[in-house]
């Protein structure tokens, strides 16, 4: 997997390593156990699990935000007031239970099919509970490297739009969606 780092005065980094068998299914052991943080609670750092190599340190279980105002895949192709609710209470539970570690994509809920774009219902929540007091949340989300898109301003132009639909000045990992699909390995 290809991912960077991003966010203001922290440059980009990058990412993955494999992990040894041991290790991995500890860890996998581990993420099964999160810690009950509570409303609001910030995430203790020994609760935590550093990405690869890198300084970007996340709760130890995540949650895919792909569903979140979706209709092409999921929802039955129809998006309403009873699935935004759901996808608010998980939010907020996610929260309450030390999950902090949020995955979304530019792509997921597109405006097909009266679809919400998951980004911006991410940051609508993650606002909405801020108002509640201060929470701790950790995003990442992806660039869709889609054919005719390419080079470094298409990638700077997709962050800038990602990161006003999620209404935050950054994310702590911005990935490549699909890497190796339609030539795209020369993506910065």
């Amino acid at each position: 997997m290809a991912s960077l780092q991003v966010g203001a005065g922290r440059g980009v980094g990058c990412c993955f390593g494999p992990l040894d068998g041991r290790r991995q299914e500890r860890r996998a052991t581990a993420a099964l156990r999160p810690p009950r943080a509570g409303a609001g609670a910030k995430v203790a750092e020994e609760d935590k699990v550093r990405l690869g190599e890198s300084s970007v340190a996340v709760s130890k279980l995540g949650i895919g935000a792909w569903s979140w105002g979706d209709t092409t895949y999921w929802n039955d192709s129809e998006w309403d007031d009873r699935r935004l609710k759901e996808a608010k209470a998980a939010f907020d539970a996610s929260i309450d239970n030390g999950m902090t570690f949020f995955d979304t994509a530019e792509v997921y809920g597109t405006a097909l099919m009266g679809a919400v774009n998951s980004e911006s219902l991410l940051g609508d929540f993650i606002r909405e509970r801020q108002q509640k007091g201060a929470v701790e949340v950790t995003v990442a989300t992806k660039f869709a490297a889609l054919p005719w898109r390419f080079g470094r301003g298409s990638v700077l132009s997709a962050l800038k739009k990602s990161l006003e639909r999620l209404g935050l000045p950054s994310v702590e990992l911005y990935q490549l969606h699909w890497p190796g699909l339609w030539g795209n390995e020369g993506v910065p």
